[in-house]
């Protein structure tokens, strides 16, 4: 498969397009078991993670069925709309209020042992450096959110550009190395303020909260930078509009 250049499709989308053809011209045909992750790996010369956000692509567009213990399945030689929420950039997605600021409050090397690997998903004794801040919005002396940013160390220069720009951590590292976000996953969870936490959030031990984790994904899936977000309930408040239409190569696209 030929590398991305310049401004090209990443490579997941490349693949889903080689896949997405194979299937409408019926060389991979309705009720086929399509190859297997390894195999499309080892054919196209990606990582699992490309190929996993190719499949994902064509799942969303209903053109295959994961059936646990028989394997991926040609469902549909046609996509089919979904309901979707569109957004041109990824600063878009989970958007803050223009006059918010993280406050950086310290910065620490540290290590994933068992527990921090499974919280960030990654690889056990993987090496981050963590900077932790307040998000404060001007308007409010109450702070947002206490949010913790594990950064890959080879980025730990934007570190003193952080809440001084009005960009994202993300766009910090993009601008200044060049790195390309390729994929965003969010995950919201509910949960109480810790007593950890309720001191510089300026909210009472066990209240609602509700936490989000971020994992950015460079060129080739690798993670680079993952925050963990805690919002006490009566600060956070998250809406979205669902357009029914079609998955679009110069969107970024959630279901």
């Amino acid at each position: 498969m030929a590398k991305e250049q310049g401004g090209g499709p990443p490579r997941y989308r490349q693949l889903a397009d080689v896949l997405i053809g194979d299937i409408s011209r019926g060389r991979l045909k309705v009720g086929e078991t399509i190859p297997g992750e390894l195999e499309l790996v080892a054919r196209f010369k990606v990582s699992r993670h490309t190929v996993r956000e190719a499949l994902r692509v064509l799942d969303d567009l209903g053109l295959i069925d994961r059936q646990q213990g028989v394997g991926t399945v040609v469902r549909a030689r046609q996509s089919s709309p979904s309901y979707v929420q569109s957004v041109r950039t990824p600063s878009e997605l989970m958007r803050y209020p223009a006059d918010s600021r993280l406050i950086v409050a310290g910065t620490a090397r540290v290590k994933a042992n068992r527990q921090l690997a499974r919280l960030l998903d990654v690889r056990t004794g993987s090496d981050w450096l963590k900077v932790s801040a307040l998000r404060r919005l001007k308007s409010n002396p109450l702070p947002m959110a206490w949010t913790d940013v594990y950064l890959l160390p080879e980025y730990a220069d934007i570190v003193p550009q952080i809440g001084k720009r009005g960009l994202m951590v993300y766009q910090l590292v993009e601008a200044t190395h060049g790195e390309h976000v390729e994929h965003i996953q969010v995950r919201i969870r509910a949960g109480t303020v810790t007593a950890e936490l309720a001191g510089p959030l300026e909210a009472q031990v066990g209240a609602p909260s509700l936490t989000v984790v971020r994992h950015y994904y460079g060129r080739g899936g690798r993670p680079f930078e993952i925050s963990i977000s805690e919002h006490p309930s009566d600060r956070y408040m998250y809406s979205l509009d669902l357009l029914r239409g079609w998955q679009s190569s110069d969107t970024w696209t959630t279901k």
